[in-house]
């Protein structure tokens, strides 16, 4: 009879029912070993360290962590820090342009929020064969198929860099805190931030804010 090892995961997102859900969903199949659950970048590098697991299932946006930051660059951290680590990556973000560079930053799937949980064990099933997990949405952007809304049409016009500048933007961090958490000129930035507002068609920061809240990105 074939057997597999134990699968080890550790866990992290800054919602406490997501980890929940996720730690009792995984806790039903007994080829899995949940090692831990935690919730900022900082206490997953920790954990990191102190143990290597098979895998990690990480949110993409776990904002507020000084030392790591979050998003593409903290996993592109991961992946550089901790390489025989293979990343599965949560996220509500579905621009395709986003989900592309997680892929080419090295991680074995990406497993949309709004999606079934369940999507969690497709992609541990498929890493297990050795083959990564893509979301539906993602291949039939890939495939060329129809797309989205005309909002979604305007989010995949950002480039990863806009894309992470509005993000730390609406989140509250200021043009030179975000200059110099993401290693660029204050100037850079200011001009990726109006480049991307010109591509949602948005007038102000106000709008900019309300446009986000409204169409729940960043959450």
């Amino acid at each position: 009879m074939l057997t597999f090892n134990k699968l080890r995961v550790v866990i992290a997102d800054d919602h406490p029912l997501i980890l929940m859900g996720i730690r009792e969903l995984l806790g039903r199949d007994i080829n899995i070993e949940v090692e831990a659950v935690v919730a900022t970048p900082s206490e997953l590098v920790k954990q990191l360290e102190a143990s290597t697991p098979d895998v990690v299932i990480t949110d993409y946006s776990m904002p507020g962590d000084e030392q790591y930051g979050d998003g593409i660059r903290f996993i592109s951290y991961l992946q550089r820090r901790f390489e025989n680590v293979q990343l599965i990556i949560l996220t509500m973000v579905s621009n395709p342009m986003i989900i592309s560079s997680l892929y080419d930053a090295g991680v074995q799937g990406v497993v949309l929020k709004q999606d079934e949980l369940s999507e969690i064990m497709v992609a541990l099933h498929l890493l297990r064969q050795g083959v990564k997990y893509y979301p539906a949405s993602f291949k039939q952007y890939a495939s060329r198929a129809t797309l989205h809304s005309s909002v979604q049409d305007r989010l995949s016009t950002l480039s990863p860099r806009e894309f992470e500048v509005l993000r730390l933007f609406v989140q509250g961090s200021s043009i030179s805190d975000i200059a110099e958490q993401l290693s660029r000129s204050i100037k850079t930035i200011s001009a990726q931030k109006i480049a991307a507002m010109r591509k949602l068609n948005v007038q102000n920061n106000q709008d900019l804010i309300a446009f986000c809240a409204q169409h729940n990105l960043f959450t």
